[in-house]
């Protein structure tokens, strides 16, 4: 007799108050005992083959380990899916000996079908999370508050420059990423005293030493304690933004500057048209009394230095004309290297250039370029006397001329060897009336003008101070289009 015949009356009532189901199965798979959770489970079943029974098959099922359990005496812990009512059930599976000396198989079925939906949302959202966190644009990390990387992103050791995540996480996060390490201390007071930081600036160091701008948030991570482990989050490179920044200052500068000149290139159209008037009247009838009367020679020079003075006002009048862009152009495609070499030509016999050395570095390969040939020479001949003038007609003059990799840019570039352009004037050099020459040796129309003209040709104009010594300025032009007619009989020269 079994175990359940001689105990059936303590041992029926403990069973069937159990949750889990419980079956005892004979050598030959019949069902010896069900428990009333094993019964609602699978329905009564005593007395019949427990493959019928429990998982509705005419046959021995395939997964069934009863022979280990009776013959070996093995206690089995599986998992197992039942499709007869679709859950999931963890399977406690022991020997049972009876008090005649026969061996039964014990079962125990503990539903775990929630338990495992669980886990597998759980298992979901992990990768989920991993996704997120590998293939997210910015760089992410976790980090211990002891100042070492746990876990990074790709895009973050992409961001830095590591080629391998073993070597990023041995990094020393104070001294090898923050380009100043004292900002690692200031972003711990931050976000442990806040719990979070968003959009902390800070400037982190790559692999290869250089610096990159980096917009930084995270938050504090937290044991079940409540103790700070340390910190994750989110670094947006910067660099793009900071560019754009500085392309659209430098754009927004040109835009002021070029509305600046084009208010002051009407004001000074008006300006030369009401003074030409007059001037002309003083030139002439000073000349008039020195030739209708009989003028002693004191005054006689006197007059003469009123010619002169007139005169002067009136080139000054010219320039200003030049500057309001009130004359007509001829523009038709010239080489720009023979331009260049045409006005050092001029220039270079002078006193001023004797003691100048002059490089040219002239690109070979350079377009044909639309210009006013006249003015662009006026361009050029005002760049070069200006950087003899500040060398004090001592040093080197580069001439330089090369095009953009598509060929649609032409930039000639002009540096002396001279003390440079003041930082603090550098902005201003090319507005009208703005000189640092000593009184009257300078109108401070001349890069006025030259700015006038190179926008005027649809180009732009710039000046910067070399890392050595002098200054350099650089003219962009477009090159010539298919309807641009060449000059002398539709050729360039």
């Amino acid at each position: 007799m079994d175990i359940i015949n001689q105990n059936s009356r303590k041992l029926s009532p403990i069973l069937d108050a159990l949750q889990d189901g419980i079956c005892i199965i004979s050598r030959d798979y019949i069902v010896e005992f069900m428990n009333e959770a094993m019964v609602k489970m699978c329905g009564q079943g005593t007395g019949k083959k427990c493959y019928r029974t429990i998982n509705r098959l005419d046959e021995i099922c395939p997964w069934c380990r009863a022979p280990e359990i009776i013959d070996e005496g093995k206690t089995l812990q599986r998992e197992k899916l039942l499709t007869k009512n679709d859950k999931v059930y963890s399977l406690t599976e022991i020997p049972l000996k009876n008090a005649d000396g026969t061996v039964s198989k014990l079962t125990i079925f503990r539903d775990i079908t929630q338990e495992k939906k669980h886990e597998e949302k759980l298992r979901a959202s992990e990768q989920d999370y991993k996704n997120l966190f590998e293939h997210v644009a910015c760089g992410v990390f976790i980090s211990s508050k002891e100042g070492k990387f746990l876990d990074a992103n790709q895009a973050l050791l992409d961001m830095l420059g590591y080629n391998s995540k073993e070597e990023f996480l041995q990094i020393d996060i104070a001294n090898d990423l923050y380009l100043k390490p004292g900002e690692r201390k200031r972003f711990m007071e931050l976000i442990e005293h806040n719990g979070h930081v968003i959009d902390y600036e800070v400037f982190f160091k790559r692999k290869d030493g250089k610096s990159i701008p980096v917009l930084l948030t995270g938050h504090v991570r937290y044991d079940e304690n409540g103790n700070i482990l340390g910190y994750e989050g989110l670094n947006v490179d910067q660099s793009r933004r900071k560019q754009m920044e500085k392309e659209l200052e430098k754009t927004r500068v040109q835009l002021l500057q070029a509305e600046k000149m084009a208010s002051l290139g009407k004001l000074a159209a008006g300006v030369a048209h009401q003074l030409n008037n007059p001037l002309g009247g003083i030139k002439l009838f000073a000349q008039l009394i020195m030739e209708e009367y009989d003028l002693t020679e004191k005054a006689r020079e006197d007059l003469n230095r009123i010619v002169a003075d007139v005169q002067r006002c009136s080139d000054i009048v010219k320039q200003l004309l030049e500057f309001s862009r009130q004359t007509n152009r001829e523009i038709q495609a010239h080489d720009i290297n023979r331009a260049v070499c045409r006005t050092l030509f001029l220039l270079e016999n002078q006193t001023l250039f004797q003691n100048i050395e002059v490089e040219k570095i002239l690109a070979q390969d350079i377009p044909p370029v639309p210009v006013d040939i006249q003015q662009m020479n006026q361009v050029f001949m005002n760049i070069i006397l200006n950087a003899a003038e500040a060398m004090e007609g001592n040093g080197k003059l580069t001439l330089k001329t090369y095009r953009s990799a598509s060929s649609e840019r032409i930039y000639i570039e002009i540096s002396d060897t001279g003390p440079g352009i003041p930082e603090e004037v550098l902005p201003q050099i090319f507005e009208p009336f703005f000189t640092t020459k000593e009184q009257g040796k300078g109108t401070g129309l001349g890069l006025s003008l030259v700015y006038g003209i190179v926008e005027n040709h649809g180009g732009q104009i710039s000046a910067r101070n070399n890392s050595g010594r002098g200054a350099s300025f650089i003219i962009e032009l477009l090159a010539a289009g298919p309807n641009i007619r060449g000059a002398e009989n539709g050729k360039s020269i």
